[in-house]
C-alpha cells in the first residue's frame, strides 16, 4: 500500500507541475486538458488485462457514475490549471487537496467510519486554510478576485474523491481499478471532444498541434496519479486513512516543487494557509491511523 501511496503521491505532482510549463510555453490548457484525457484513455487500454472496449462497460450499472465522473474531471481539473497559473500551483494543491474533508465526511455518514475529534477539529482547519489561500492579498495581481477558483476546486475535488471511494467499495473488484479509471478517462476525452468542436464551430477555439501534444504528455502522469489512488483504496479500503495522508504529501510535494522549480512567492497569507492545511490533514489523519 505504500508504494501505491508514495507513487500516487509523485504522478500527481508531476501533473500539476505541467499546468506552470503550460503558462511558460503558451500551450492552450483547454485543449491540452482534453488530449490529456485521450492519452489516460489509450495507456489505460494497454495496461488493463482486458480493454473497456470488450467487457461493454457502457451496459453495467456503474457507467453512468464514470460518465458524471468524466464530466467532473475535465471542469474541476480545468478549475486547477486555471488557479495554478493565475494563483499559484500552492494555492491550487492546497484547495484540491483540503476537499479531503469531503470524502471523509462521505465515509463517515456512508461507510460508518467512526470520527474522533481530532478529525472534527481537522474539518475545521480545512475550511479555515481554504478561506486564506483563496482570499490571497489585494496587491498581488488582484488575486481576491479569484477566490470562486479555488472554492469550486475545493468542491468538486471533493465530489470526484467521494464518487472514486463509493465506487470503490460497491464495484471493484468485480471490476478492476483499471478498468474503472480508463472509463472515466475516455468519458472525460469524449466530452471534451463535443465541448471543443462546439468552440471550433463556434470561432472560438482552433486546432492546434502543439497543445495536443503537450495533453498527450500530460496524460502519462496523469492517469497514473488517479490510478495508484484507486490502487490504494482498493488494498486499504480505509478511505479516512488514505485520502488524508495522500492529500499532505502532495500538498508538501507540489509546495516545494513551485518555490524550487518555478520560483513561486510565498507570502505571509500563504504560508499560514498551508500551515494550517498541513494540520489539518494530519488532524484528519490521526483518528484512522
Amino acid at each position: 500500500m505504500v508504494i501505491f501511496l508514495l507513487l500516487s503521491i509523485v504522478f500527481s505532482t508531476l501533473t500539476v507541475s505541467f499546468f506552470k510549463l503550460f503558462e511558460l510555453k503558451g500551450v492552450r490548457t483547454f485543449e491540452a486538458i482534453v488530449f490529456n484525457y485521450l492519452s489516460c484513455g489509450i495507456v489505460g487500454s494497454i495496461l488493463a488485462d482486458k480493454t473497456v472496449f470488450t467487457q461493454s462497460v457502457w451496459a453495467t450499472s456503474w457507467y453512468p457514475y464514470t460518465l458524471f465522473l468524466g464530466f467532473l474531471f475535465i471542469s474541476i481539473f480545468l478549475a486547477i490549471g486555471i488557479t495554478a497559473q493565475r494563483m499559484g500551483v500552492s494555492v491550487s494543491m492546497v484547495a484540491a487537496k483540503l476537499s479531503v474533508m469531503i470524502p471523509v465526511i462521505v465515509a463517515i455518514l456512508l461507510y460508518k467510519e467512526q470520527p474522533g475529534i481530532l478529525q472534527l477539529i481537522g474539518i475545521v482547519f480545512s475550511l479555515v486554510a481554504v478561506v486564506i489561500m483563496s482570499t490571497g492579498n489585494q496587491t498581488e495581481n488582484n488575486q481576491s478576485k479569484l477566490w470562486y477558483l479555488p472554492v469550486l476546486v475545493f468542491v468538486g475535488s471533493g465530489m470526484i474523491d467521494s464518487l472514486l471511494h463509493f465506487l470503490e467499495k460497491k464495484f471493484i473488484p468485480a471490476y478492476s481499478a483499471d478498468t474503472l479509471v480508463t472509463t472515466v478517462f475516455l468519458n472525460a476525452f469524449l466530452l471534451g471532444s463535443l465541448a471543443l468542436l462546439v468552440g471550433i464551430f463556434r470561432g472560438k477555439e482552433k486546432p492546434d498541434l502543439k497543445s495536443a501534444l503537450w495533453g498527450i504528455a500530460l496524460g502519462i502522469p496523469n492517469y497514473f496519479s488517479m490510478y495508484f489512488l484507486v490502487k490504494t483504496l482498493e488494498v486499504s479500503g480505509a478511505g479516512t486513512y488514505v485520502f488524508p495522508v495522500n492529500n499532505i504529501g502532495i500538498v508538501l510535494a507540489s509546495t516545494l516543487s513551485s518555490i524550487l522549480i518555478f520560483k513561486e512567492h510565498m507570502n505571509n497569507r500563504k504560508w499560514l494557509g498551508l500551515g494550517l492545511a498541513i494540520v489539518a490533514i494530519i488532524l484528519l489523519s490521526v483518528h484512522a491511523s
